[in-house]
């Protein structure tokens, strides 16, 4: 059996059409319909992403006697719904940085609204500092959201280049993003109470104390020494996952590749 017809029918397999395999390799439709007509050769580093989408060695698509894997082995084969959603993942978990993207949205739309509701109510307090109040306590909460937004996306862009790629480790940017940017004030379990702000917080609140040289002190603000270093090191724990993971795999991958 060829490379061309090894490829059809894995593809066939696992019930990907041609554009839909294309998509995960980041090549064109007509690359993979030379590949199955024998036209042309995939190069290496896409042969490898082929034998991990596919989960066969590298031998079997390159070898005609190679004897054909064990149906278990392959991920479509892979049985129950732990199969399905790791398969899910590795095509398209980066669509879970949307999901993160929608949240920063939508915390940064629930923050202005807080924000308008708090000027409409306290600015008929006399006497009472309201610019220095808004700011103290929704500026940094502003800033948060609206990086999360920003990385969110740039991690969703980026991230469908692994489509078919994904790896565990990858997960390591969920307490990175936690860490940075905090649960929000809406998760006020015990376990999540001092991550609710994030290392981003409370570096904005730092500038605009260094900006004003004043802060109005509250019972949430006492608190912070506590929170920053707790979400500093969830922050830590997701770049050591990531990094760590990474070069586990590289470790691995000469191992598979043969």
């Amino acid at each position: 059996m060829t490379f061309g017809e090894k490829l059809q029918k894995l593809r066939a397999r696992a019930g990907l059409s041609q554009d839909q395999l294309a998509e995960l390799l980041d090549v064109s439709r007509q690359a993979v319909s030379k590949w199955e007509r024998n036209e042309a050769m995939p190069e290496a580093e896409k042969l490898v992403r082929i034998s991990r989408q596919f989960g066969v060695s590298t031998d079997y698509l390159l070898l005609e006697e190679a004897e054909e894997p064990e149906a278990p082995k392959a991920p479509a084969a892979a049985a129950g719904l732990w199969g399905r959603i790791r398969q899910w993942y590795r095509n398209k978990g980066y669509l879970l940085a949307w999901v993160l993207a929608a949240w920063g949205l939508w915390r940064l739309g629930d923050t202005v609204v807080r924000l308008i509701r708090s000027y409409l109510t306290l600015d008929k307090i006399p006497g009472f500092d309201l610019e220095r109040y808004l700011i103290s306590l929704f500026v940094p909460e502003i800033a948060s959201a609206a990086l999360l937004v920003v990385t969110a996306v740039v991690l969703a862009l980026l991230g469908r280049r692994l489509a078919g790629r994904c790896r565990w480790y990858h997960l390591g940017w969920l307490p990175v993003l936690v860490g940075l940017f905090g649960t929000y004030w809406y998760f006020s379990l015990p376990l999540l109470r001092s991550l609710t702000n994030g290392v981003v917080w409370e570096l904005t609140g730092k500038v605009i104390d260094a900006v004003r040289g004043e802060r109005l002190i509250t019972e949430s603000m006492q608190a912070r020494a506590h929170i920053d270093f707790t979400a500093l090191l969830v922050t830590i724990f997701g770049l050591a996952i990531l990094i760590l993971g990474r070069r586990r795999e590289r470790k691995r991958a000469p191992t598979k590749m043969e």
